[in-house]
């Protein structure tokens, strides 16, 4: 069974819709390099509509950097209302969900913690033993 590491931008008050408008003045070389480090510690990513096609956007077709671990990483989309996956390494399934809706609060373990210079903090987490 394979692991899921999720990096999500999320404000104080719980926003994490649309990142694009409101971490600009928040992410730095720190930020960067943290985003960077967990996303290279990964062979695949698992996304859905909205990112997917955000990044689509932002990396397809680009070349160098970000956008070239991003466009060759395989990346498995989970949408019920994306019609194509046209982004390179990028796959559309369907089928009986494997988690069912959680009844309640997921036990989690903080396993690390770092701030950044711009207020940032970046936390991470696995299930409770």
């Amino acid at each position: 069974m394979r692991n899921i590491a999720a990096g999500l931008f999320v404000s104080l008050d719980g926003v994490v819709e649309s990142p694009e408008t409101w971490t600009g003045s928040y992410f730095n070389d720190q930020v960067g390099q943290a985003v960077g480090t967990l996303m290279a510690a990964n062979d695949a990513m698992l996304l859905g509509r909205t990112t997917y096609e955000g990044f689509a956007a932002a990396f397809g077709g680009q070349s160098g950097g970000m956008a070239d671990q991003m466009n060759n990483t395989p990346k498995f989309v989970v949408s019920s209302t994306l019609t194509s996956a046209d982004w390179q390494n990028s796959i559309v399934g369907s089928g009986k969900r494997l988690f069912s809706e959680p009844d309640g609060q997921v036990p989690l373990t903080l396993t690390g913690s770092e701030s950044f210079g711009t207020g940032v903090v970046h936390l991470s987490y696995a299930p409770a033993a």
